[in-house]
């Protein structure tokens, strides 16, 4: 029942994220405004808003126009969720389970805004990072955290220089998240990111068959970090097994 209820907050937390990125892409308040169809505009109601079980009652469709509502809520509000229980079963110390959560959040957060308009401002990156120090120092520096600072970042910075192939934004997230997950944890974010970016290529490559559109990269980081926090230890053994 606790984790039931773990995850239902977390859904709630992305719910809001969600609603909070589609009016700072749109340069709307996303403190008083209230939530409203896209399509007609209807302001909605309590229960047009509870997290993922509207949706499904409603079959994705609004309940004044009934066009169809973005797949994009459903799976916003369950990546919530998936924050809330990953932080709640994964993190033992309190204090880090909160900073962690934060975290989650503000990657799910840019991740939106990045798919929409490829621009993170800094100020995001600057919370991330003070979370990031905060855990850091809880846990007590090490050497490990200062070359997982550098060993992937540096060389994207080199290429985003020379190629601008690669976005700043990027680049600055893997030095933060480099800090936090230290030097074998940041060459797996990196490898599991390559994938699953590459993957999604292909797939819109062979669905479009554009190939010269930007792929949002920061969706795939968080994707990498939600996917090492589960399976750390697994993950880590495998690196470690192929390098020796």
């Amino acid at each position: 029942m606790g984790k039931i209820f773990v995850f239902f907050i977390g859904t709630i937390f992305g719910s809001f994220i969600n609603a909070t990125a589609y009016r700072i892409v749109r340069k709307r308040d996303f403190v008083y405004d209230r939530s409203y169809c896209p399509v007609c505009n209807h302001k909605l109601s309590f229960m047009d808003m509870v997290p993922l079980i509207s949706y499904l009652l409603k079959k994705g469709k609004c309940s004044y126009c009934k066009n169809k509502i973005s797949i994009r809520y459903f799976i916003t509000e369950f990546i919530g969720g998936i924050n809330a229980i990953i932080c709640w079963n994964l993190i033992e110390v309190n204090g880090v389970k909160i900073l962690f959560f934060i975290i989650f959040n503000l990657l799910l957060l840019i991740s939106l805004i990045d798919i929409e308009i490829k621009e993170i401002n800094d100020f995001y990156q600057l919370l991330l990072l003070m979370a990031v120090i905060a855990i850091v120092s809880i846990k007590k520096w090490s050497l490990e955290n200062c070359v997982g600072m550098a060993i992937i970042s540096l060389p994207l910075l080199s290429l985003a220089i020379i190629t601008k192939s690669i976005g700043g934004a990027d680049v600055k997230l893997f030095f933060t998240l480099g800090l936090l997950t230290k030097t074998v944890g940041i060459v797996i974010i990196y490898l599991l990111t390559i994938i699953f970016a590459s993957l999604f290529g292909i797939y819109r490559l062979k669905k479009e068959g554009n190939k010269k559109e930007e792929i949002a990269l920061i969706p795939f980081i968080y994707l990498a970090l939600l996917i090492y926090k589960i399976f750390e230890k697994q993950l880590v053994n495998c690196l470690m097994f192929y390098l020796t």
